[in-house]
Formats: C-alpha cells, sequence, structure tokens
C-alpha cells in the first residue's frame, strides 16, 4: 500500500512538472507574435481603441469603455475613426489573410479579389451595421455627424442557371464594339448620417474629400459618352443645410479636389487636353458661386514656359487667403521616331560633371520627374506669386501659412561635396509670400536651421563655434546665444568622423522671443535675441541626477508654451535606466517635482482635450508595451490591452544592467540576458551582440522575430543561451580596436564575475557596421569559439569607393 501510494505521488509530482515546464520559442511561433497600432483616446476620455495584429495573419479591433471598465472587440477591425461627437465609430473589416492568399493563387483579377467590408457601431448601445465591399471612408474631425464612404464595383449580377452558352455569345454580339456602351468609371459614393439615420448616394464618384471642420462634402463625378470622352462634375454637399450644389462641368480630366478647412471653398486641377500630354488649370470655388479659372499656364506671375504641375498637391492658409500649389516646365512629349522598342539602345551616361553620381540618379528619376515649385494665389487680390523655382527649390512656410515669411533653402551648389562629405550644406533665404521677393541670408551653413512659428526668428546649429545661433528672419546680424564654457549643448558621446550634432530644441515661449534649447541632460530658456543670458530652467536637477529632461509637448495644435504653466517633461536616468515623468513651473527655474520614475520603458502621453487623464503605453523585457489609462500624476494605472497573452506559455528571460571597466579605462555598461528558467549551478554558451550602444535599451521589448542576419534576444535565451550586449565608445580612426577594448574587456569581466558563463562557448553577432566589428575581431582573438558577421564590410579600401544599393550614393 506504502508502496502504491509512494508511485502515484511520483507520479503527480513529474505530471505538475511537465506541466508547468515552459515551451523554448521556434521559428514557427514568429507569427503569431503581435503588436498594437493605431491607438487613440477621444475628447471625453470615455473611449479608447487600437488595433493588434500578428506578424502574419488576421487581427483585432478593440474598444474600451474607460469609465465602465469594459472591452469589446472586433475580429479583423482597423482603421478605426471616431465621429466628432463621439456616438458613433467606423472602422474597416479585413478580408481573411487565408482568402487573399487564395485569390492570389487562383490569379484572380484585382476586382474579383476579396474586398473590405465597412462597420458602423453605435457607442451607447453596441449596435453594429455592417455595409460590404467598401473601398475607403472619411470623416470630420469636428462639428458634424456626416461622413462619407465610397463603394467598390459592384459585382456582375449572377445568370440564371439555365442560361445556355449560345445565349450568352449572343448578347455579346447583339452591340458591334463601336456602338457598345462604354464602361463608367468612378463608384457609388454614400454620404450617410448614422445619428439622424439620413444618406444620400451619388453614381459614378472617381474622388471625394470631407472638410476638416465638417461643413461640406465634395466629390466628382464623371459620365463617359459614346466617343470615349469623360464628362466631370464637381459637387459639393453642405451638411448643415443637406443641399448639393454642383460648382463645375467639364470634359477632359479633373483631379486633386481639394477643400479649405472650413468647407467653404474648394480647389482642383482641369483640363480639356485629351492627348498624352496634359496641361492643366488650377480652378477655385465655393458653395455660392461656380468654380473659376484662377491659373493657367499664361497666368501673369507664372515663370516663362510653365504651367501648373500634374503632380501639384493643393494647401490653403489657416485664415483661407492663399492657395499653395506647385508648378513646373510645361512637359514635353518625345518625338515620334519609327524604331522598334527592341532596336532602340538604353545607356547610362556617367560624368564627373554630374552633380550626383548616376546611381543616384537613378534612385531619384521618379522623384526629380514629380518635382513641382511652391507658388501661392492671394485669393484676396488675385495675385499669383512663384515663390520657388529650380535655383531655389524649397519653400518652408510659416504661422500656419498665414505668415508673409517663408525660409528658401537650396543644396545645389553643394551635391556634388556630398558624395565624400557627411556634412550637408544649404543656402537659405528670405522669401516673402505677398511679393516673391528673395534675398540669401545664409550661405554653405551646415545643417538645418528652424524658423520661430510666427517666423520672426532663423535658430540654426553652428557646427564650427558649437553654439545655437539667431538672427531675423528678414536678414541681419548673426547673434551667438550659447556658447559651452559651462556646460555643452552638443553631443559628447559623438564617436563617429563628423562634426557632433546639437541636442536639439523644445519649443517656443508666448511672446515668440524665447525657446527652449536641450544639453544632454537639462533644459535652458534661451533669448532670441542674445540679450539676456541661457537660464537653465530644470536648475541643473538632470547634471545632478544623471536624468536627461525634455519638454513634453501634451497639445498637438500648441504654437507656443506658456511662460507662467506647469509644464510635463519627460524624465530618463542614465544610471539604472528608470523612465518617467517629472513637472517644472516654468517660472520659477528649478522647480521640478518628480511624478513618477520606474522600471519600464513609457510612451508618449496623450491627453483627451476635454478630461484628465492620460493614455500611454508602458512596457519592460518581459512585458509588451501595453496601453493604460491614469490620472494626470500617473497613479492610479489600469490597464487596457492585453497584446501576447501566449508569452507566459515560453520560457522567456530575464535582463539586467552590466558594468566594467574596459581596457582603456573607461566606465562601461551592458545588457546580460538569462533564459527565465536559469539556474546559477549550470554553464551555459553565450552570445555577444554589439551595434555602437545598446544599455539605455534594458526596459525594451524584443518581440520574437526573424531578422536579416542579427540574433534575436528573447528567441536565443529561451533556446538556453545567455546573450550579453555590450556598449561600445569609439576612438575616431580606431574603431577595431575600440571594439576590442570594450567586447573583450567585457567579456572577460562576465567570466570572472560569473561562474554559470562556459567559457569554452562564446559566440559573436553582428550586422553592417556590428559585422565589420566582429571581421576585425576574430583576427585579434581566439577567445570566442563562433562568429557570424552580418552584411559586414571586411574592406575598409575597398568600401570607400562602394556605392549604398538604398540611395546610390558613394559610401565614402
Amino acid at each position: 500500500m506504502k508502496r502504491m501510494l509512494f508511485m502515484l505521488a511520483t507520479l503527480l509530482i513529474v505530471a505538475f512538472s511537465l506541466q508547468g515546464q515552459k515551451k523554448s520559442l521556434t521559428h514557427s511561433d514568429y507569427d503569431s507574435w503581435k503588436s498594437i497600432s493605431g491607438s487613440s483616446i477621444t475628447d471625453d476620455g470615455k473611449w479608447i481603441n487600437y488595433t493588434i495584429n500578428p506578424q502574419q495573419g488576421d487581427g483585432w479591433l478593440y474598444l474600451y469603455d474607460v469609465t465602465a471598465s469594459r472591452l469589446d472587440s472586433m475580429e479583423r477591425g482597423s482603421g478605426a475613426s471616431i465621429s466628432p461627437g463621439i456616438k458613433y465609430m467606423v472602422y474597416t473589416i479585413r478580408p481573411r489573410t487565408a482568402e487573399v492568399r487564395q485569390g492570389k493563387v487562383k490569379k484572380l483579377k484585382e476586382d474579383d479579389m476579396p474586398k473590405n467590408n465597412m462597420a458602423i457601431r453605435t457607442l451607447s448601445s453596441g449596435n453594429t451595421v455592417i455595409i460590404e465591399r467598401v473601398r475607403s471612408f472619411s470623416l470630420a474631425e469636428k462639428n458634424s455627424e456626416w461622413f462619407a464612404y465610397l463603394l467598390e464595383k459592384k459585382l456582375p449580377e449572377k445568370r440564371e442557371r439555365g442560361e445556355s452558352e449560345e445565349a450568352r455569345a449572343a448578347e455579346k454580339t447583339q452591340q458591334t464594339p463601336s456602338r457598345r456602351e462604354p464602361e463608367q468609371k468612378g463608384n457609388e459614393l454614400v454620404l450617410l448620417n448614422p445619428v439622424v439615420n439620413k444618406e444620400y448616394r451619388f453614381e459614378n464618384v472617381t474622388e471625394y474629400n470631407v472638410a476638416r471642420d465638417g461643413a461640406s462634402i465634395s466629390f466628382v463625378q464623371v459620365k463617359t459618352d459614346t466617343t470615349r470622352i469623360d464628362h466631370f462634375s464637381v459637387r459639393m454637399f453642405d451638411t448643415r443645410k443637406e443641399t448639393t450644389v454642383t460648382v463645375f462641368e467639364g470634359k477632359g480630366t479633373l483631379r486633386r479636389v481639394t477643400p479649405n478647412s472650413l468647407g467653404d471653398k474648394l480647389a482642383f486641377m482641369h483640363t480639356a487636353d485629351t492627348g498624352k500630354i496634359k496641361i492643366y488649370d488650377l480652378y477655385l470655388s465655393d458653395r455660392s458661386s461656380t468654380a473659376r479659372k484662377i491659373v493657367d499656364a499664361s497666368t501673369k506671375g507664372m515663370p516663362q514656359g510653365w504651367c501648373l504641375s500634374e503632380n501639384s498637391s493643393f494647401s490653403f492658409s489657416d485664415d483661407n487667403t492663399r492657395l499653395f500649389f506647385g508648378t513646373a516646365p510645361v512637359p514635353v512629349e518625345e518625338p515620334a521616331d519609327t524604331l522598334l522598342a527592341e532596336e532602340k539602345f538604353s545607356v547610362d551616361v556617367w560624368s564627373w560633371h554630374d552633380d550626383v553620381l548616376q546611381p543616384m540618379q537613378k534612385r531619384q528619376l521618379q522623384s526629380d520627374l514629380r518635382r513641382n515649385y511652391q507658388a501661392v494665389w492671394h485669393i484676396d487680390r488675385n495675385v499669383m506669386i512663384q515663390l520657388a523655382d529650380e535655383n531655389m527649390p524649397s519653400v518652408r512656410l510659416t504661422d500656419r501659412s498665414n505668415g508673409d515669411f517663408a525660409l528658401g533653402s537650396s543644396n545645389l551648389k553643394y551635391r556634388k561635396q556630398s558624395s565624400w562629405s557627411s556634412t550637408s550644406y544649404s543656402d537659405y533665404y528670405y522669401v516673402n509670400v505677398e511679393t516673391g521677393e528673395r534675398k540669401l541670408l545664409l550661405e554653405r551653413n551646415a545643417g538645418s536651421v528652424q524658423t520661430s512659428p510666427g517666423g520672426k526668428y532663423l535658430i540654426f546649429w553652428c557646427i564650427n563655434d558649437r553654439a545655437w545661433k539667431a538672427m531675423p528672419s528678414t536678414g541681419g546680424t548673426i547673434t551667438t546665444l550659447t556658447s559651452n564654457n559651462e556646460v555643452s549643448f552638443f553631443d559628447e558621446l559623438h564617436d563617429t568622423p563628423d562634426e557632433p550634432r546639437a541636442h536639439g530644441t523644445g519649443g517656443w515661449l508666448e511672446g515668440e522671443r524665447y525657446f527652449l534649447v536641450y544639453d544632454r541632460y537639462d533644459i535652458w530658456k534661451v533669448d532670441a535675441q542674445g540679450i539676456d543670458k541661457p537660464v537653465n530652467i530644470t536648475g541643473g536637477a538632470g547634471r545632478n541626477g544623471n536624468i536627461r529632461f525634455r519638454y513634453q509637448n501634451l497639445d498637438r495644435e500648441e504654437q507656443y508654451i506658456n511662460p507662467k504653466a506647469t509644464v510635463y517633461l519627460t524624465a530618463f536616468n542614465y544610471d539604472n535606466k528608470q523612465d518617467g515623468f517629472y513637472t517644472l513651473a516654468m517660472s520659477k527655474p528649478g522647480a521640478t517635482s518628480k511624478l513618477i520614475m520606474e522600471d519600464c520603458s513609457f510612451g508618449s502621453p496623450s491627453k483627451p482635450k476635454n478630461a484628465d487623464r492620460f493614455m500611454i503605453t508602458k512596457g519592460t523585457y518581459t512585458q509588451y508595451s501595453e496601453i493604460y489609462v491614469c490620472d494626470l500624476r500617473f497613479s492610479g494605472m489600469k490597464k487596457v490591452s492585453v497584446t501576447n497573452p501566449q508569452q507566459s506559455q515560453y520560457n522567456w528571460g530575464t535582463v539586467e544592467l552590466v558594468e566594467w571597466i574596459s581596457f582603456d579605462r573607461s566606465k562601461l555598461q551592458g545588457l546580460l540576458y538569462k533564459p527565465e528558467n536559469f539556474d546559477p549551478s549550470k554553464k551555459y554558451p553565450m552570445i555577444l551582440y554589439f551595434y555602437e550602444r545598446s544599455s539605455d535599451g534594458l526596459h525594451s521589448y524584443s518581440a520574437p522575430a526573424p531578422s536579416a542576419s542579427t540574433v534575436n534576444r528573447t528567441f536565443a535565451v529561451s533556446n538556453g543561451y545567455l546573450v550579453f550586449v555590450p556598449d561600445i565608445p569609439y576612438v575616431e580612426g580606431y574603431p577595431g580596436q575600440s571594439c576590442y577594448n570594450a567586447v573583450v574587456s567585457g567579456t572577460y569581466a562576465l567570466l570572472n564575475r560569473f561562474s554559470f558563463i562556459d567559457k569554452d562557448r562564446l559566440g559573436l553577432d553582428g550586422q553592417s557596421w556590428g559585422g565589420y566589428q566582429i571581421a576585425w575581431l576574430v583576427t585579434q582573438t581566439d577567445l570566442y569559439a563562433a562568429a557570424f558577421a552580418g552584411a559586414p564590410v571586411s574592406n575598409m579600401i575597398s568600401a570607400y569607393g562602394g556605392i549604398r544599393w538604398g540611395t546610390g550614393m558613394s559610401r565614402m
């Protein structure tokens, strides 16, 4: 009896042991690993929606009721939009991945492939209406519950089963090809208000646009006659009056219908040309009048031999007094010849006169063919002004396109130099939007130039002086705003053979005189006029605590920071890698207050306009970055999403921060990953992976996924390996020796510290630059039993004259 009881107890122990064992990851597990995308919270803070998609397969859309703590899911849902009044949600239902794949296997025509459906869900009740075969939909950003959706082309009606083949053939021959009705273009557009259950339908619609403020929905209808000529109608639906007006009718080609934000103005391009080369005209209308042609090739202000570009996009200034568009030289049709295609030759001609190399020209060809140059139509004055041209191809507008100043730039004189220099240069110009007047402000300036929101100042980082500088946008004296006597405003850890970049800026204060500048740790208030000395508004708390502070903008429409407000700061501790948030009273330099610092990685918080709460992501190496809601002090965190519950079935891992002294006496950090079922009494093989510095990513989640040639840390530790990721600070001119000093010293430090590392089973893995390090390391030491170099540069001299595949640029 005792023997039987003992055997039963043993079997139970074994059974529980096997049940509690976790699986090791395999390559077949990758597809099931999921990620979050498209998360948003409504302005009242009540509803959160997001999608969770696997690496391969069908995803889910989730809707979370914050008030009721209730989560609902919608299979294959994506691209959700919630109406401005927060009454309903519209989303896409994608076809099953397997069905799409099967359609591709069968080589179905595009119209016969599985299509998206659309769902409309009433938020208060949860009732959902599904509409099949919807190509697209669009909602206003505010003020209107009307939205629009465009259906796919209708499928042919199913024929009667008894219909004979002879009858079908006879039907096809009833009409001769010349008399057969032309196939109509466009699809059915539906304008719908689910709140009041009203809709309007329009056939043969080719494009549509919902005004941002919801006042109107504009669309284009086309009818093709028996001569194959298209007849277009541009129409505007007034969402308040529920009336539709036609603002234009004409034949030819019509594109790019673009309303202003208020929905009371509309721009589009049209041409009556039916040939291959088309020259378009620009039209403008409002709801009360027929569209009028405002710009063509002969308009005063249009450069000689130029016209409206067919690749132009349109935009209105915020005050709706200006319409911006693009122009380009008149397209020229290739002369006809009698050669057959196989009789023509295609050659690449290289010349040292070219400002960019031939491979780069080929990579940029399509972009160059679509290039157009900014112009403006002043609606209140009926005047066209050309702003950019081939000598100054780029123009940046200010004050939400309302400003009279625009910043022009050109790098044309310095493009050849880009083949061997890592520093890019440009000339910068003052451009008057009212008159087109321009003058040179900065010549051969390295790096980018910023404008203040209202366009009053230019600020830029001078790489030679390693200082922030400013000047009035109209031109004048350049003022040095910072010096590096007290702190460095550039990246002190920069270790590549070019000039270090600045730590950046954080926004402008109201009044447009002061702006925020970062050093490695703290935030400074800097006077653009250079009169007041810079003030460390975080009071040195960052440098003293080895914490990086940065301004956290909570309002995407914010142009200026209130100098009397209490603002939020992100905080990152360089020592222990904790992440979190502080507050700062802007009017009291140094008045920082900690809200939260944790051993995790936070995303940027989203604050609803009309609710005192945050939606934020939070994750660690062992937990995917999930969505949480909390109050404005980051307390009472409530978890919303659960992305990868299957992870609990697998042997995952842990990560810890390790430190050591390198061969050149530098204090370094690195990351050591161990299996979840780690046993310190065992010996484990260890893989080293490195690429510059990685230790700041201590709390980053590493999802199991395939890669080109880098080791997946989670996959490796799940299968019984240790993974060591050391930081490498480089000494210019000695990259290989720098790697040796850091990596080999770190390896010996861990071998001396931990007995569980198998010194006879050490491996190396690196990709690209890391691959070069490995190719160098294996010539210097036999410490490692195996090494894998992915896409390495094994010969620097050869690589110097090589061409990068992605850009066509010289590797010099």
